[in-house]
């Protein structure tokens, strides 16, 4: 459901634009999640110079273990269509119709048969999606207006244009930094006790990853002590165990969780430790992404303990798909 509203104006030395905004609401938000990353639920069409468009909705977000949900839009593809360079934007909307957040792109992008969608993958998190702060998410439902401006259009303009310039290559020095230490080429040069169990590691690469980390080893400040300063030959670490912080360690090195590790140890009992470590360790991402996992393990049977989790931890996302499930289980007694 939604509308569209259609306009041609000048812009400005890039030749004639021709908008269209289409407004559309998602209801039953919260039947929307668990539907799996890469899964998008699709608005009705609309029309924009001609074209047919529609939005996608990624509740679960574009990609495995993200905590954004995610935003794109892209035409009906036919045999005859021609490319099309648009912007784009998307807009939550409050139930009183004024905007609570927006996003733009930045510069106009090629629809064509390469690549006909275009979005934000990172649009905004899962939390303030549903949180009070941003007050979009009212009766499980949620208002979205979507903006396309075409600015090759026919109607207006018929000049040819030179192609983009090529986007320059994104960076990959964090992936060259994690292949160069893991490569074994660079010696440890700290060692690290769990009950027991000792870990060795490279101080630069974990502190960097976790402020936890980078306290233990490098101290608050510069006036900090630092452990090697103190003549520590291991830094005795309490609070977890063995398994999880290899968890952490696979992690910090690699960027994903440790899948063989899970499976090896249960994926639900391990995934929970991964996520108190995680906290720990004062490592955000890899929390949230314990805790995407842990919402496969809510049920009638579990989903007490885990907001318990949730509460003890601060992760209000998962608090909140427990809440949503009791709220579920209320309505069907």
């Amino acid at each position: 459901m939604g509308c569209c509203l259609s306009s041609a104006d000048d812009d400005d030395g890039d030749g004639a634009t021709v908008s269209g905004t289409h407004q559309f609401t998602i209801r039953r938000y919260s039947q929307t999640k668990g539907i799996g990353f890469g899964e998008s639920i699709l608005s009705r069409y609309f029309t924009v110079d001609g074209r047919t468009w529609f939005a996608r909705f990624y509740p679960d977000g574009y990609t495995a273990n993200s905590v954004f949900v995610a935003f794109y839009v892209q035409p009906l593809y036919t045999p005859l269509c021609r490319p099309v360079r648009a912007r784009f934007a998307f807009e939550l909307l409050r139930p009183d119709g004024t905007v609570a957040y927006a996003r733009r792109s930045d510069r106009p992008c090629n629809f064509d048969r390469r690549c006909n969608r275009w979005g934000f993958r990172v649009f905004v998190t899962r939390q303030d999606l549903e949180g009070a702060a941003l007050g979009v998410l009212h009766d499980d439902k949620i208002t979205v207006r979507c903006t396309v401006e075409v600015v090759n259009s026919r109607t207006r303009s018929n000049k040819r244009r030179a192609a983009p310039a090529a986007a320059p290559q994104q960076s990959d020095f964090a992936a060259n930094a994690i292949s160069f230490f893991k490569s074994g080429r660079a010696p440890f040069d700290v060692k690290f006790s769990v009950d027991g169990t000792v870990f060795e590691a490279h101080g630069l690469v974990v502190a960097a990853q976790s402020e936890w980390f980078a306290t233990a080893l490098y101290g608050h400040g510069r006036d900090g002590e630092r452990w090697a300063e103190a003549g520590l030959p291991c830094v005795n670490v309490s609070g977890t165990t063995p398994e999880a912080f290899q968890g952490v360690l696979h992690y910090v090195y690699h960027d994903t969780l440790p899948e063989d590790l899970i499976k090896a140890n249960g994926e639900a009992l391990m995934t929970r430790q991964l996520f108190e470590a995680a906290d720990m360790f004062l490592i955000e991402r890899m929390k949230q992404m314990c805790a995407a996992r842990l919402r496969r393990f809510i049920n009638d049977g579990t989903v007490q303990s885990i907001m318990e989790l949730a509460q003890v931890h601060s992760c209000k996302e998962l608090e909140l798909a427990c809440q949503n499930h009791l709220a579920r289980r209320s309505r069907r007694t």
